[in-house]
Parts: structure tokens; sequence; C-alpha cells
């Protein structure tokens, strides 16, 4: 028997899935891959080792193999590694989504003429609760003609636009959460589209498995299923990574019939790294990783200190200077060379300064996760239409200036000349009118409101306005005398009520805009990762040399997201999280577990724990008892009689 070597170990599972791609006996599979396991590498590994006689079949009979990445970024390097050869169709999920529904124009419009019906229907059925005469019934009411609207321009739509990266605005454009749904409703309930499927794709490969949206997921094992020996679905992924809580929670478990090959080896990070994962997991589901006979070593430690008291800038300042002298590391100390992780975006955006924007947009369910990952399309209008066209008129680059009006703005834009009955020198006028107005908010280095900004984009008309912008503008706006004139079309005799998601949005929009517009740039550089600090979510599937994660109870806003203090048993579940762990629901141990393991994962050579707690000494016997950390490795703060100064205690 040949001795298995770092390289090879894993060979095995990236057998059992060249052997699933088979055209005459396919079969689906399910790779547990752990962090830092080459889950991604045996992908690609997969597809170039793929024989030329199967390839040649597929081109012959114009079929293809999905395969559906986390990020843009991963499906470019796949398609590179593969050449860009056609047969491969290489996509994020909402891209794939698309391909399957793009063109269906008959059957969208009729899916989103019953959605819009059923929602209008909701709204008046608790009409009776909404009081007249309120702002947020006016809100209310706005979004309830804007729905109206919607659903009067259906007949008139010709064909339906979305762009998975970018803006989806006017009225024949879908929304990203719409286009999963309908990817979802077709594949499960339309069996001609489930046909067509099958004729198209032998193979459905899916990285990132654990996080792809519920809905569409579980379709995807519906269809699997009902057609298995005819398609096979790879899914690779890792269930203690599942970051959103949009993905399908039990998906190991529902996979019972799939081949499911498992690699061992953590290729990224010390053994000691390695180490401290698998006993973050040991009472999880129990998997364990093996680290690289070259990967000694490698250093971690825990820093505790006070809730109460704690100078967090300093002691943090403390921690970098503190684990430079014990890695010998002098980039510890640069907090540039450290990526520092949090639980929570907001615990970023308070030390990068852009809370005020954030918090509100991190609320409702149905803009967070678009604003958090920068695809919110509403936010767009500011963080790639007015903030590029603010900056290149601050750096006299007209060039550029007319570049993003050219791109955007319908003043410009050929269809909007006409449509104002003006020539090419009148839109040009206007738009220049438009741009001075919108400068002068910023004179003397003045930073204007969110809102001020709106209002003078839509005035000018310099870019469309998203749907969800509009109940926030002026009412003597251009925009809101819009609305207003199709309100007058409407009989609306009794007060209409909104289900509390719309005034949530109309809400949180309405509180995010008062936030200072020089909040757009701090978020836009976080979001595209270009700050030292990152999240779970921002960081899957990356590595760093250093690594420093702060857990912060007292600093969390949304207290249901996840708990330290709770995992390390300074407090017990609350009787909300015990109810759902005796109804088997995932509890928020386990959700903070999970965030705990992907963000300690990412490291590659040192890592720093940051711990507030009400009880360090409590969380100290935790993590020693647990075998997570011996006792030396634990780093407990010393301070003075006040505790406002953070110095570390050897």
């Amino acid at each position: 028997m040949t001795d298995l070597t770092d390289a090879t170990r894993d060979a095995s599972a990236d057998k059992t899935i060249r052997a699933c791609l088979s055209l005459d006996q396919p079969r689906s599979f399910f790779l547990f891959a752990g962090a830092g396991s080459g889950k991604t590498r045996s992908l690609k590994d997969a597809l170039e080792g793929l024989d030329t006689e199967t390839l040649t079949t597929l081109r012959k009979h114009s079929r293809k193999i999905a395969v559906i990445t986390y990020t843009n970024a991963a499906a470019d390097e796949i398609t590179r590694r593969v050449k860009a050869d056609p047969v491969f169709q290489v996509q994020t999920i909402h891209s794939f989504a698309w391909s399957l529904i793009e063109g269906r124009t008959a059957d969208i419009r009729g899916w989103l003429e019953s959605n819009l019906q059923t929602e209008i229907a909701e709204i008046q059925a608790t009409h009776a609760k909404g009081r007249a005469g309120t702002d947020a019934h006016d809100k209310r009411v706005k979004k309830m003609a804007s729905k109206t609207k919607r659903l009067e321009d259906l007949a008139a739509i010709r064909a339906f636009t979305y762009a998975a990266v970018g803006d989806n605005f006017g009225r024949d454009a879908l929304q990203h959460a719409e286009v999963i749904a309908l990817a979802a409703h077709f594949l499960t309930e339309s069996e001609t589209f489930q046909n067509i499927v099958l004729a198209r794709y032998p193979f459905i490969l899916i990285d990132e498995s654990q996080d792809t949206m519920k809905p569409l997921m579980e379709a995807l094992l519906s269809f699997e299923a009902r057609h298995r020996g005819r398609i096979a679905l790879g899914l690779l992924g890792d269930t203690m990574q599942r970051i959103y809580s949009d993905g399908l929670r039990d998906l190991d478990k529902r996979v019972g019939d799939f081949a499911q090959p498992t690699k061992q080896m953590n290729h990224r990070s010390r053994k000691r790294i390695v180490d401290l994962a698998n006993a973050i997991r040991r009472d999880d589901d129990g998997r364990q990783q093996r680290a690289r006979e070259d990967k000694p070593g490698g250093i971690v430690r825990v820093f505790l200190a006070p809730s109460e008291g704690t100078d967090r800038a300093a002691f943090e300042a403390s921690t970098r200077v503190e684990m430079a002298r014990i890695t010998g590391d002098p980039a510890w100390q640069n907090a540039e060379a450290i990526k520092t992780l949090t639980i929570e975006r907001h615990m970023a955006a308070a030390r990068l300064r852009f809370s005020e924007l954030f918090e509100p947009l991190s609320k409702p369910d149905t803009l967070k996760d678009g604003f958090r990952d920068g695809t919110l399309p509403a936010m767009r209008l500011f963080t790639h239409r007015v903030l590029p066209l603010v900056t290149a008129q601050r750096n006299g680059d007209a060039f550029a200036a007319m570049a993003v009006l050219r791109d955007g703005s319908p003043l410009i834009d050929k269809r909007g000349i006409r449509a104002g009955r003006g020539g090419q020198g009148t839109g040009l006028n206007a738009a220049r009118a438009g741009v001075a107005a919108l400068m002068t908010l910023f004179k003397d280095e003045r930073d204007p409101s969110c809102a001020e900004v709106l209002t003078v984009v839509a005035e000018h008309r310099l870019f469309p306005i998203p749907d969800q912008l509009q109940p926030c503008l002026p009412d003597d706006s251009p925009a809101a005398q819009y609305m207003a004139d199709i309100l007058a079309e409407l009989d609306l005799t009794a007060p209409l009520a909104k289900p509390p998601t719309e005034t949530t949005i109309v809400e949180a929009w309405t509180q995010a805009l008062e936030a200072p517009f020089s909040q757009v740039e701090r978020y836009l550089a976080y979001v595209e990762d270009r700050s030292h600090f990152g999240t779970h979510q921002g960081v899957k599937g990356l590595q760093f040399p250093r690594v420093m994660v702060i857990a912060d109870d007292a600093h969390t806003r949304f207290k249901g997201l996840a708990s330290y203090e709770t995992l390390f048993d300074v407090k017990g579940l609350s009787p909300a999280s015990q109810k759902k762990a005796d109804q088997g629901e995932e509890t928020t141990i386990e959700r903070t577990r999970r965030l705990l393991y992907v963000t300690c994962t990412r490291a590659e050579e040192s890592l720093a724990l940051v711990l507030y707690s009400e009880a360090p000494d409590t969380v100290r016997r935790f993590l020693i008892s647990k075998g997570w950390m011996a006792d030396e490795e634990v780093v407990m703060a010393a301070a003075d009689g006040s505790q406002q100064r953070a110095a570390l205690q050897r």
C-alpha cells in the first residue's frame, strides 16, 4: 500500500467526484471540505479532468456543465482555469438563476401578477388598522401606489431585464430576490421547465452550497430526486461554514443518497490554528482536519478584558504590540497588515465611522443582505452614481464625470433626450445645471446629508431614483408629484396600511438618509474589502497571515445573531433560544460557534482573539477546561483602579 502524503491524502475524494461526472451514469455528490482544504481546487481539477469524449459529446448536443460559484472573483478564476471553454457555464447563483428564466416573459409576467395581487390584497385586508394623517400612513400609501402602478405596467412589458451585479431600475427590471424565487418556482412547478434544464445540463455543480438560498436549494434537491440518474447535482461545501441564515441548515442531512467524499487536509493554516479549529468544532459535528507536515507551529493567543471600563482602542493597540513581541513579527504593530474580523458589520462600521448609514439599513430582512454585500440597488445610486460623479468633479476630471453621466443619467441617454423633446445640447445643459446644483451642497468643505443629495439628484433628474427611495422624497419634488398623479387615479376610499416590513423599509431609508454623505465612501471601501476590517461574511474563502478576531457582546446590536458570552458559559440560553433548542431549531451557541470557526480559520500564521466579557475569569476557565487554549495562551488585561488603562499582564 502506498503511503499517503499531504498531497495525496485527499486524492480519493477527487477520484469519487470524477466518477460521479459520468454522462452514462451521473451521480449526485456532496463533498465535505473544511476550511483550507482546497475545495475550490477540487472543483477546478474535476472540470479540467473531464475526458475528451465527454466534452466532445457535450459540444455535439449543445449541452453545458453549470458551475455555480459564490463570488464573481471565483467565477473568473475557474473560467480562467478552464481556458474560457464555453462548455463550462461558470456563474454566480443569481446569474445562473437568471440564465434559467431569461426570455420567459409570459411566465414571469404571470408570476409577478399573482404575487403583486397577493401583496395588494394583504394590504387592503389590513387597511382598517392604518391611521390617516400620519407621516407613516402617507408613506405606506405611496408604497401601495408603487405596487399598483407596477401591476398596471406588466402588460406593456415586452421583455424583463436583470443585472446580477449592478442596478435594476425601470419597470421592466427584476430584483435579486425575485429572480431566485422565479427560478425556484419554475424548477419545482413546471415539468416543461424541468425538461429544458435536463436537456441543457447533465451536471450542475455548486460551490459553497451551504449558503445557497434555501428556496433555490430546496428546489434543486427536489428536482434532483425527481430525475435521479439523469443528472448529477454536485454540492461542495461545509455546513460549519454556513454564513447566511437563508442557507439550508440541514443540507448535510438532506443528501443521504448522494456520494459523500470527504477531504481531511487543511493546507492553509499552521498546526496550532488547525488544532484550535478542531477544538471549536468538536462539540458540533466532530469533524476533524489534519495540518500539513510542512506547516508546524503557529501562534494563537486570547486577550481577555472586562466589557465595562475598557478603552477598546487602547486595548486592541496593546494587543497588536504584544502579538508582535510574542510572534517576533513586527508587522503585527501595523494595523493595516492585520485582518481584523468582527462578528457583526456594525462593529466595523463603528470603527470605520459609517454607523449612521449602516445601522438602519441592516435591520429589515429585505434590505440587510444586499446592503451588507454592496449589491442593494437603492444604495448603489449613491455608491456607483453620485459618489463617482462627486469625486470626478472634486478632482477636476470632466472626462470621468461625463463617463458617469453617460453610463447612468437619463439626461444624456438618447431615450431621455427624445422623451424630453429636446436636442442633445438641451440634455447636456440640464446635466451641467444638475451637477452644479449637486456640487453646491459640498461648497466650503460642507458634508451634506444623503437626503439632501437625493433631493437634488431627483429634482434635476441626474439619475433614476429607485422605487425604495421614492417615498423618502419631499412631497413637492417632481418624483413625488408623479406618485401623487398615480394616487389620484386609484380608488383609495379608506386608509391603507402596509405590512410591517414595508413600513420598516421606508423608515429605515428615512433614517439612513440623514447620514452625512461622507459615510458613503467609507461604506464602499468596507464592502469592497479595501479596509483592514472585515466580518465572517466578507472573508469567506479568504486567508490572511495575521488575523485578529474581536468578540464583544456588549457592543453587539443584533442580539439574536450570536453571543460569545453564551458560548463561553458566562450566560445561559435565553428562554427564546431554549425554546428553539427544544424544538430542534438552531441555537445561539451553534450560530456563534460557526462564526468563531469561520473567523479563526482565516489565519495562516498567527491568530489573536480579543474577547470582551462581563466575566473574563469564567471565559478563561471555559477555554482552558475545553482544551481550546493552554493556560499560557490566555492573556488577562490588567487595569488601574478606574479600569480605563488597558495594559497587558504577561
